[in-house]
């Protein structure tokens, strides 16, 4: 019998840098949810009142779902959706007005 060992080495070279670059990115992803899930718990204690839920669940949520569930988040906390925000209005807005 006569066994062709070439095609097993690249096919084990390329599965060894395959899973190096599964690994990388799961690391690279779990460090983006943690430091969103963090900025966003102090983010919410540094709130007088919360919307929906508290400032731990949102850590949590945000641990779990990273960078879209901070985005919802500042959307009802921080952007003009939210109705408790008032929007200032500039001087270039009273001219453009007139």
């Amino acid at each position: 019998m006569d066994f062709d060992f070439n095609e097993l080495g690249l096919a084990a070279s390329l599965a060894g840098i395959s899973a190096f670059w599964i690994v990388a990115f799961g690391v690279v992803t779990a460090i983006i949810h943690i430091t969103f899930a963090v900025a966003v718990y102090r983010d919410v204690k540094s709130l007088a009142t919360p919307i929906f839920v508290g400032s731990v669940i949102w850590m949590l949520a945000t641990l779990i779902g990273g960078v879209f569930v901070a985005a919802i988040y500042w959307a009802m906390h921080h952007s003009s959706l939210n109705s408790s925000i008032q929007t200032r209005q500039t001087e270039t807005d009273k001219e453009t007005i007139l």
